[in-house]
Parts: C-alpha cells; structure tokens; sequence
C-alpha cells in the first residue's frame, strides 16, 4: 500500500499555508472557534474521542508549561468554505476541518505567548500524513465572516482558559485518524505524546495495508548507481525493553529512554548489477494508532546482543541476488499508543509503502 508521507519539521514556529479572507482589517492571524450561525449543511461533525489530556507545552522562551486541552468538537468542512478566498495552490481540493478545543494553564507561571500552544497539534490522516495547517487572516473584526475567529490571548495567566480552533486541510477522500499533541514542540521527536483518536479512523488507515511477508518493492536512493527498487518483506516487529539498549551509543532523549523499544526487521534483496550497501532501515518508519510516524536508530556496532535485532549487516556490501535483514529500533514514548504497520519512505517519490505490524 502507498501511503503519504510528512516533511520533518519542528511543530513550533513551522510554516503554514495561508488562506487569506479579504484585508479589511480584524486579527492578523484568525485560527478561529466555529461558528455556530449559519453552519453549512455541507459540514459534517467527526466521531473525535473528545476529553481533557493534562499535557505539557514548550513555549517560545523554551520553558515548560502545564496546560489542560479539552477537545470539543471537529467537523469536516467543504471546499466550498475556500472559494472566494486567495487560496495557495498546494489548498486546491483540499477539504478544510476545523478543531475546536479549549486550553487551560494548569501550571503556576504565565504562558507567553499563549496562542502558540496550539503549534503542538498535529491532526492525522488515514494515509498517515499530517493535514495541513490553514492560517486565516482579515474579515471583518472578530472574524465574524469566516469560519473561525482569533480568540487566543497574548499571554494565560495561572488557571485562566481560552477556546479556540485550529483550521487543518486534507486531500480529498482521505479520513482523520486521530488528532496528536507533541509536549516537546518538535512532532517528530520523541517528546510526550496525548492522543484523540476518531472512531473509524484505524479501520480506514488499515485499508489495502500488505501483509507481513508480502514482497513489496521500495525505492532506495544508492546515490552513484541511481533510484534502485528493491524488493523487500517485513520480517518481524518485536517489543523490547529499555534495558536491551544499555550500552549502545543511540542518542535518545529522557522521554525515549523511558520509552518503550520496538525492534523492526526488513529483508531486501540486491537486484544488482552492482553490489549493494547496506543502509535501508534509516527509511523504515513504525506506523502508530495514535497516528504517528516513528523514525528508527540503529546501533553501528558489530552486533547489539539484542535478541530479533542483530545489527551485524551495517556498513557491508552484498553481491546482486543477495538478501539481507537489517533491524532498526524505534521508541515509542506514549503509553497509550502502540504500533499498528510498519511503512518505508521511498526515495524520489512523495510517499510510503506500510505492511500489517506483526507484533511479538
């Protein structure tokens, strides 16, 4: 199955693509609460698992906060809601879906710059990329002629709460899997990670998944030699310990080292006519139902003594016709979440091929 893939990027400050509404004035950047008059008969509320998650914001003075965020609702809007407005062409078919959630400072310092809380969302899609964020500016004051209003303070002093919403688009014809708050800013990293799933969501992200075993070809960058496909089989996932990795020199944060390790094993085999290097398993991702994309690390040692991830393929070639099984390591840090499919990221080509995760 091909999946998209996301762009590695820090959540915090990253940049956005604008939907711009008219210059008549109002707040610079609406990210809005919806609008219950006049709702479109076109939008549709998603089965998001709604709650508070008590979470930890990184703000921009790199200090952390304790923050309460209750979801309230998400609803599916229309392209239509775009039309009349200066849409970047990367929006065109997009469907836009509007998240509305409240944040409370639970802590006991002041958030600066409190409407950057929201930089540590991440709405998921059922091909496991992440919707794009659609920043909204102008209209009228307050945002009363769109579909969101700017309502984030400036600075949330102690126990003071805000509602807002964040405005998402996604492809046409691609669901939402879940919704995902990143404590350390960084979506990528492996900071502490709250979850709302949609109901259905999973379901939808497991459709046309290969099975383990299947024989996949993937896309691999040999650079001198060119794209290559190789063909390749998932062989295994396995769940670890956290004392399987005392010794080895991978460079893991607090949350990862408290995480919990999943050991992934893919065969490739050499379709020459040169000999292979042994580097793949840099582009296998571990696939969550929490709507992750996990990257891996690998031990460049000899060998890890870890039962299921040998590493002694690293740094070696292998002749045209050969096979190899290369395992790659990959920290889960939610405790809620757990690995649903294991997908590689294709070289010149914007997206994944993913199997079924075979966990033992």
């Amino acid at each position: 199955m091909r999946l998209s893939s996301y762009i590695r990027k820090p959540a915090m400050g990253a940049a956005a693509t604008l939907l711009l509404a008219g210059c008549t004035g109002g707040q610079g950047v609406g990210r809005a609460v919806e609008r219950a008059a006049k709702r479109p008969a076109s939008w549709t509320d998603l089965p998001v698992r709604t709650g508070a998650r008590d979470v930890v914001h990184t703000g921009t003075d790199h200090r952390s906060y304790d923050v309460r965020i209750t979801v309230k609702s998400l609803v599916r809007g229309s392209e239509e809601d775009m039309r009349g407005a200066r849409v970047d062409k990367g929006l065109k078919g997009m469907v836009p879906h509007y998240l509305t959630f409240e944040v409370t400072n639970t802590g006991r310092k002041k958030i600066p710059a409190a409407y950057m809380v929201d930089s540590d969302f991440a709405l998921n899609g059922t091909d496991w990329a992440r919707g794009e964020e659609v920043f909204v500016s102008g209209g009228a004051p307050g945002g009363a002629d769109l579909p969101c209003a700017d309502t984030a303070p400036k600075t949330l002093a102690p126990g003071d709460s805000y509602s807002t919403c964040l405005t998402y688009a996604l492809p046409e014809g691609v669901g939402v899997l879940s919704l995902t708050h990143n404590a350390d800013g960084y979506l990528d990293e492996g900071g502490a990670v709250a979850a709302w799933p949609v109901e259905g969501g999973l379901e939808a992200a497991s459709t046309g998944l290969a099975e383990p075993g299947d024989i996949v070809r993937v896309r691999w960058d040999a650079r001198e030699d060119g794209i290559l496909e190789l063909p390749a089989t998932l062989v295994s996932v396995r769940r670890g310990s956290a004392t399987d990795l005392a010794g080895l020199d991978l460079d893991l944060n607090e949350n990862e080292r408290r995480g919990v390790p999943y050991y992934v094993s893919v065969t490739y085999t050499s379709t020459g006519p040169k000999d292979l290097y042994t580097n793949q398993a840099s582009h296998v991702r571990l696939l969550t139902e929490g709507g992750r994309q996990i990257p891996g690390k690998t031990p460049f040692v000899p060998d890890t003594g870890i039962p299921g991830c040998p590493s002694d393929w690293v740094a070696r070639m292998i002749s045209p016709g050969d096979s190899v099984t290369e395992c790659s390591i990959h920290l889960v840090t939610d405790d809620g979440d757990k690995p649903f499919a294991v997908g590689f990221a294709e070289a010149d080509r914007p997206g994944l091929v993913a199997w079924r995760a075979p966990l033992r």
